[in-house]
């Protein structure tokens, strides 16, 4: 019994303990024997043990129960196998043996959580006290594009954008006050992607350290159907306002019209006065339809679709603004490499988007302080617009860069509300608006982008294959 790996004792019908051969739950023999064994046993565990031991004594059968104590985030385990202690045919007493289970129950724990680590949805990763990922799921993996020894030399400020990495300690900081955190963060991807996710924190002890368990969900789609349902709302409340502004103009413009139309049939016979009354009367149709413009802003779409060869609106629009550019010193390149450019579209619409993002470039290449000096110092010193258009899968895309300054990143997200301008005072904001109203009612998508190499870069989106009746 001495050189025995486990713990054997013998237990009375009062559950007093008259033998043992080691250390009894880490209490030394001479503080076990005499001594109830249920008392040295945690609370919980009490009643189960002395109803086994009893039932051992009265029955003879032998039982077996598991016992968990210590430190509710590092506990140990012990069994405790019950077997009859005999003299002739009667139980006079109970042996137990107890043995250590502990690494063999976190081994087991830790296969359990290994399971439901690898195969849940989102990415999981663990920190340890420093913040430095210790492991990452393989979810982590596929959507980082890291490897598991790239993701383990990184911190979580590593893993953010240098804005967010003040964010990052705060969220270890509060998880290690608080036991929890929940915040939204942008995950850097190997290839320099921002990925949005809902990050959830909590502290917990893995491996007997310390550390913080985070699950990223990715709310990249979540976040774009937000700021779609955003910019509808807008667009709702701009078509009320529009709507409102519309009354209020065309009721007093239809009087002047009708009043215009009398006093020029009086005085038909002076030629210069009927001029003049024709150019008010140009003039206040003007207004109007400014605003048929503004209430159509919600509602595009009313030129005839038909099929429409893109690359041929491209031409047709940089033969409309080429007297434009070379105003400006602005070269303009074209790459119509989209060997299938025909679609269901309006080529009136299309061209309408194409006209407005290259006046916007035209502006902002020109709006660079001292552009026109260094333009008219060296031949190639001037602007230049690409625009290309290619096949991919079943869409047709237009991209369109140019050499500007760029779109501030503040700005991106809301590039394309109504009314958002960051041009001078006078600037209405309405004509990104329009564009990504058409381009909606072509069941397509139009976003915006800082080229890697400088300057904006718009990409327009269009389903190739779009019926007629889709329409």
């Amino acid at each position: 019994m001495e050189t025995a790996p486990d713990t054997i004792m013998t237990v009375d019908h009062s559950g007093v303990i008259r033998f043992v051969n080691h250390s009894l739950i880490g209490l030394p023999p001479e503080k076990v024997n005499g001594r109830r064994l249920y008392d040295l046993l945690p609370e919980s565990e009490r009643g189960l043990a002395e109803e086994l031991v009893q039932r051992v004594l009265r029955t003879g059968q032998a039982e077996a129960f598991e016992v968990r104590t210590g430190n509710p985030n590092l506990p140990s385990w012990y069994s405790f196998r019950v077997g009859p202690l005999r003299l002739h045919s009667r139980t006079v007493a109970a042996t137990i043996i107890s043995s250590d289970t502990t690494d063999f129950k976190r081994a087991e724990e830790l296969i359990r959580y290994k399971e439901l680590f690898e195969n849940v949805g989102d990415g999981v990763f663990i920190l340890n006290a420093a913040g430095r990922i210790i492991e990452p799921n393989d979810r982590l993996l596929e959507k980082t594009g890291y490897s598991r020894e790239e993701l383990t030399a990184l911190s979580l400020g590593d893993m953010v954008s240098p804005a967010q990495a003040g964010l990052a300690a705060k969220i270890l900081a509060q998880t290690a006050t608080d036991g929890e955190s929940r915040y939204e963060m942008d995950l850097k991807a190997k290839d320099g992607r921002m990925i949005a996710c809902d990050i959830s924190v909590r502290r917990v002890m893995f491996a007997g350290m310390a550390c913080f368990l985070c699950v990223a969900r990715d709310i990249t789609r979540t976040r774009l159907l937000h700021n779609q349902l955003i910019r509808s709302e807008r667009l709702a409340a701009t078509g009320q306002l529009a709507a409102s502004i519309a009354h209020e103009i065309n009721s007093p413009l239809q009087g002047i019209s009708a009043l215009l139309n009398v006093v020029r049939s009086k005085y038909e016979e002076d030629a210069y006065l009927t001029r003049k009354l024709d150019l008010v009367k140009s003039a206040f149709n003007s207004i109007r339809d400014t605003v048929k413009n503004l209430i159509d802003l919600n509602r595009p779409g009313k030129e005839k679709k038909q099929p429409a060869d893109v690359n041929q609106v491209v031409e047709n629009t940089m033969a409309l603004v080429r007297s434009l550019l070379k105003k400006n010193i602005i070269s303009a390149e074209l790459d119509l490499a989209a060997a299938n450019p025909t679609l269901y579209a309006s080529p009136q619409q299309l061209a309408q988007v194409l006209m407005n993002l290259i006046n916007n470039s035209v502006e902002a290449i020109t709006g660079v302080p001292g552009y026109y000096e260094k333009a008219h110092l060296a031949e190639g010193n001037g602007g230049r617009i690409r625009v290309r258009t290619q096949n991919r899968g079943d869409e047709l895309l237009v991209e369109l860069q140019d050499t500007g300054p760029g779109i501030p990143e503040a700005d991106l997200e809301r590039i394309f509300d109504p009314f958002f301008t960051s041009k001078k005072p006078m600037g209405m904001g309405v004509g990104l608006s329009i564009c990504h109203g058409i381009i909606e009612d072509h069941k397509g998508r139009i976003s915006a982008a800082n080229a890697p190499g400088g300057g904006a870069m718009f990409t327009i989106a269009l389903p190739a294959r779009q019926e007629a009746g889709a329409a």
